[in-house]
């Protein structure tokens, strides 16, 4: 059969030509590596064996410190300048280019999620700032994305507005109406 991963940092390891029918329980924090196998004969079965592993492996677990997380850190490999945000061309059998902003993740359950946005559909700024939206919300509900994208836009201007002196139209017209009603001397 082989191996199979059972569970984060416990592996099964059935090789019937080497004779080798078990469990491999591996950790890895701050450099330091610990692996330990625990054989079915040695425990006397598989289910004694697969406890004796995940006993071992918690208690590593609780002794040592938190994993280091690589979410949102930016490698050398990064050329867009947002993780999780990077430029895909691709060329049809016609020779026609298509280019698109591609935003990807991984959930918590492990699947790697991804949306594109094309710069035929948006423009090259409008697909970036989708792409980098995307990526934020974790979403690939483009009408969600595209909303927030709006609602983000109009409190931007908003306060831009705002810090200039400028007011809307809306605010001027209330603004003559208030000083027509106030009685004059």
């Amino acid at each position: 059969m082989g191996t199979k991963l059972i569970q984060r940092g416990i592996t099964r390891y059935d090789i019937e030509s080497q004779g080798t029918f078990g469990y491999m329980m591996r950790i890895s924090r701050g450099g330091e590596h610990t692996n330990e196998f625990f054989s079915d004969k040695k425990y006397r079965g598989k289910r004694r064996a697969l406890a004796a592993s995940r006993a071992r492996y918690n208690e590593l677990v609780s002794q040592l410190p938190a994993p280091k997380t690589t979410k949102g850190v930016r490698t050398h490999r990064n050329q867009s300048g947002v993780v999780g945000v990077h430029l895909s061309v691709c060329e049809s059998t016609y020779g026609k280019v298509y280019s698109s902003y591609c935003a990807s993740w991984k959930t918590k359950d492990g699947l790697r999620r991804k949306i594109s946005f094309s710069f035929k559909k948006y423009t090259k700024k409008l697909a970036w700032e989708l792409a980098c939206l995307a990526r934020e919300l974790e979403s690939i509900d483009r009408a969600k994305i595209e909303r927030t994208l709006r609602s983000r836009t109009r409190k931007k201007t908003r306060s831009q507005s705002v810090e200039a002196g400028n007011s809307s139209p809306k605010t001027e017209k209330k603004a003559r109406k208030g000083n027509a009603k106030t009685p004059t001397k």
